[in-house]
């Protein structure tokens, strides 16, 4: 049997889109919806979540300067939201403003 490579490609259907938040040096909230992440243990305190994101994003250059985020699973109610969050940059739109989400 040899390896062969199936391609980036979502292998588990549903799967969850994960909103990334983060704070920009500014303390500018921004979010982006990201379809590459999961449980990676929770065999031990603290569970495990990896998340993968592309070093263009604002969100990664975020995480880079602050360290810090947070994971959200949004419900069915937010799924406009998710999608614009997805969609917009975070660079050129504050998103939770457009949204009508609230600052610290």
């Amino acid at each position: 049997m040899t390896k062969r490579s199936i391609g980036p490609r979502t292998l588990l259907y549903p799967h969850p889109d994960l909103i990334i938040g983060t704070y920009d040096a500014s303390g500018r909230p921004d979010a982006m919806a990201a379809a590459w992440g999961g449980g990676i243990c929770s065999s031990r305190p603290p569970p495990s979540v990896a998340v993968s994101v592309q070093k263009t994003r604002q969100t990664y250059a975020n995480l880079v300067e602050q360290r810090e985020f947070t994971i959200s699973i949004p419900s069915t109610d937010y799924v406009r939201e998710a999608d614009y969050f997805g969609i917009v940059s975070g660079r050129d739109e504050e998103k939770f403003a457009a949204t009508g989400g609230s600052r610290r």
